[in-house]
C-alpha cells in the first residue's frame, strides 16, 4: 500500500520463462490469530505518520480485525477486516491493519495471498503488501515497498491506464517503490521511484466479472534477480506488468529487493488514492469485510527464506502439510552439545517444550508459544549440562509425549 504519491521512472526488465511453484516453506491458515507472527495496528499514524501519508478517514481499532467462519465455506475459517462507519480518535470511520514487524519476515520465494474484499464503491482501498524489515532503521522508501494487490483507485487513475469502462470493483495493480536519487525533485522530496504506471509495462488486472465478494489469489515470485506478479483468478494466472520487475545489476534497487520484507494488510477508508477525498464522500456499504483465506510461501527455484523471531523455519520439502502432531527423535542423539528437535502441528496450537533430568528435574524450556500449522525445528544447547539420560517433552492442544535423548561429554 503506498503511502505518498507514486512517482514512475523508466526501468530494464527481461523476461522470464513460467515459474514453477516448489515446496511449502510456511502457510498461515488464519484458524485463529497469531499474535506471535501478527501485530494488530491501531491508531491513525500520528504523530509520526498522520492519517497514514494519504490522508486516509479511518482509526485502525483492534476490535476490527478477527477470525469467523468463511461465507459459503462452512468447514473453513479466514481472517476479518472489517470497516465500518463508526468515530473514534477523531476519525469518522474505523477499520483494521496488520502486520509482522519484528516477528515474521520474508526473503525471497513464490508467496500467495487468497482474499476476498467487499464492494469497495466509494472510498474503500484494500491493500497487501511488503516492507524492508529495515524500514524502521532506514525509513520510506529506502526500505523498499512491495505491493502484491490495491484496489479501490481514483476513476481519474484508472482512465489514465486506458480502463475508461472500469471501476473500482474490477481493477487490480501492483507496484514497487524505492529510493532513487533520480527521482528527487522539489515536487518530489523523498526521493521516491515507482513502477505502477509505466507505459507499455503496467498491465494492471481488469476482468469483466467484479472482483467484490468473491476469492482471488495474488501471487508475487521473487528471487535475488527479480519480482514478478501476478492474479490467479479461476484456472487462469494473469501478470500484472508485461514483464518482470528486473534489478540484475548491482545499485539501489538490487541492495534495496535482495533483504527481507515484512507483511502488511490493511482496508484503509478514503484518502487521496480513491476518490472518496472527504468522509463525506465515503459511499460504500458500511459495515464491509474483507477476507483473507491463506498466506503460503513456497520455494521458487531454490530461492524462498522465512524467519520467524529470528529462526529460520524449516522447508517443508514436497511432503503435504502435517496431518498430525508430531514430536521427532531428535538429532545427533546422543549429541555433545547442542541437537536439533523437530516438531509438526496439523494446526494452529500453542507449543510447549521442555527438558527434564533423569530425576525429573526441569533443566530447560525451550518453547512456550503459538505456532502455525507446520513443521518446525528448535535447538537444544546443553552446554551447561552434565553427560546423562534427558527426557523431553511437548504439549499442545491436549496432545502430550516424551522422549528420551542421552548427552556425552
Amino acid at each position: 500500500m503506498t503511502r505518498l504519491a507514486f512517482i514512475t521512472t523508466i526501468i530494464l526488465s527481461i523476461p522470464t520463462a513460467q515459474a514453477q511453484v516448489g515446496s511449502t516453506i510456511w502457510f498461515e491458515g488464519f484458524d485463529s490469530l497469531n499474535t506471535n507472527h501478527w501485530n494488530v495496528v491501531t491508531g491513525n499514524g500520528c504523530p509520526e505518520l498522520c492519517y497514514w501519508g494519504n490522508f486516509e478517514h479511518q482509526y485502525y481499532d483492534e476490535a476490527n480485525v478477527y477470525t469467523d467462519t468463511i461465507p459459503g465455506e462452512p468447514e473453513n475459517r479466514g481472517l476479518v477486516i472489517e470497516a465500518k462507519r463508526e468515530s473514534k480518535g477523531g476519525m469518522q470511520f474505523t477499520s483494521g491493519r496488520l502486520n509482522t514487524k519484528e516477528k515474521l519476515e520474508i526473503r525471497y520465494g513464490v508467496i500467495d495471498v487468497r482474499m476476498r474484499v467487499p464492494d469497495l464503491e466509494t472510498g474503500l482501498w484494500p491493500a497487501f503488501w511488503l516492507l524492508g524489515a529495515n524500514n524502521p532503521d532506514v525509513g520510506w522508501p529506502q526500505s523498499g515497498e512491495i505491493d502484491m494487490m490495491e484496489m479501490g483507485h481514483k476513476e481519474s487513475y484508472r482512465t489514465g491506464q486506458g480502463q475508461t469502462n472500469s471501476t473500482v470493483n474490477n481493477f487490480v495493480g501492483a507496484n514497487v517503490i524505492w529510493y532513487a536519487e533520480g527521482a528527487c525533485n522539489a515536487n518530489n522530496p523523498t526521493c521516491a521511484a515507482a513502477i505502477a504506471g509505466t507505459e507499455n509495462y503496467y498491465a494492471p488486472y481488469v476482468p469483466e466479472e467484479p472482483m467484490n465478494d468473491r476469492f482471488v489469489t495474488y501471487r508475487l515470485y521473487w528471487n535475488s534477480n527479480e519480482l514478478r506478479f501476478t492474479v490467479i483468478d479461476g484456472e487462469e494466472e494473469i501478470g500484472l506488468y508485461t514483464a518482470p520487475f528486473s534489478f540484475t545489476e548491482p545499485g539501489e534497487i538490487k541492495s534495496t529487493f535482495t533483504k527481507p520484507f515484512y507483511l502488511i494488510m490493511n482496508l484503509a477508508v478514503g484518502g487521496n488514492f480513491t476518490d472518496a477525498s472527504t468522509p463525506q464522500s465515503v459511499s460504500a456499504d458500511l459495515p464491509a469485510k474483507m477476507y483473507i483465506d491463506y498466506i503460503k510461501v513456497s520455494k521458487y527455484g531454490s530461492y524462498g527464506e522465512v524467519t520467524v523471531d529470528g529462526m529460520v523455519v524449516p522447508n517443508e520439502g514436497e511432503k503435504e502439510l502435517p496431518e498430525n502432531f508430531k514430536l521427532k527423535q531428535n538429532y545427533p542423539n546422543p549429541f555433545n552439545p547442542s541437537t536439533t528437535i523437530d516438531f509438526e502441528l496439523s494446526k494452529a496450537s500453542r507449543v510447549k517444550i521442555s527438558v527434564f533430568d533423569i530425576t525429573g528435574r526441569k533443566v530447560s524450556d525451550l518453547t512456550n508459544s503459538f505456532y502455525s500449522l507446520g513443521s518446525y525445528s528448535i535447538r537444544f544447547d546443553a552446554s551447561d549440562l552434565p553427560t546423562g539420560l534427558y527426557y523431553y517433552t511437548m504439549e499442545a492442544d491436549g496432545f502430550s509425549t516424551t522422549k528420551k535423548m542421552i548427552l556425552i561429554k
